[in-house]
Order: structure tokens, then sequence, then C-alpha cells
């Protein structure tokens, strides 16, 4: 299996949803499915590999960077030799494009 290792930031991303759904929302059980489907869909993005070029090509934001979408959040993820890097995830309503990776 290969790898889809997350930078701090992404982790930071990850707990934030997780806050801003169970907490915020009051919805702790569709907090957690979120952030297990989050997970499985990186797991699947690194699964794939990079041949299947999956994602959209963003290499404005840095070099290789891809972004996924999935439901209202957006992977935001460089392919690897080990499988993906997942740099953020973001909401879909953030100003993503304009962040510096």
């Amino acid at each position: 299996m290969r790898l889809a290792r997350r930078t701090e930031a992404a982790e930071r991303d990850l707990q934030e949803i997780a806050f801003q759904i169970a907490f915020r929302d009051g919805r702790p059980i569709v907090a957690d499915r979120i952030i297990d489907q989050l997970v499985g869909e990186c797991q699947m993005l690194a699964d794939t590999g990079r041949d299947s070029q999956l994602g959209t090509d963003s290499s404005e934001l840095g070099d290789g960077v891809r972004l996924f979408s999935f439901e209202r959040w957006v992977i935001v993820f460089r392919y690897t030799e080990h499988g993906i890097d997942v740099l953020r995830f973001a909401d879909s309503s953030q100003d993503y494009l304009a962040w510096r990776l």
C-alpha cells in the first residue's frame, strides 16, 4: 500500500474541520464520518498513483500541486515516490487558490 502522508498544516486543517462540524454544528458523528472519508480519499489518491493524474493541476500554488474535490472540501496534494503528500484541506468556500505552498 502506498502512503498518504499529511503535513502539519493538513493535520491542523482536519482538526479544524472536525471542530467546525462536531462542536459548532453540533454533529460529532457526522464529523467523524467526514474525517474518515477525507482520509480515505487521500489513500485512494495515493493508491492510484502518479500515472492516474487524478485531480486538477494547480502548479500556480507550487511545484506539482494538484487539487481534488470531495463533497465541499478540496484536498491539496502532490504526488511523490511513496504515494502523495497531502499539503492542505480546504473548504471549497475558502480562497485556497491564493495559497503558496
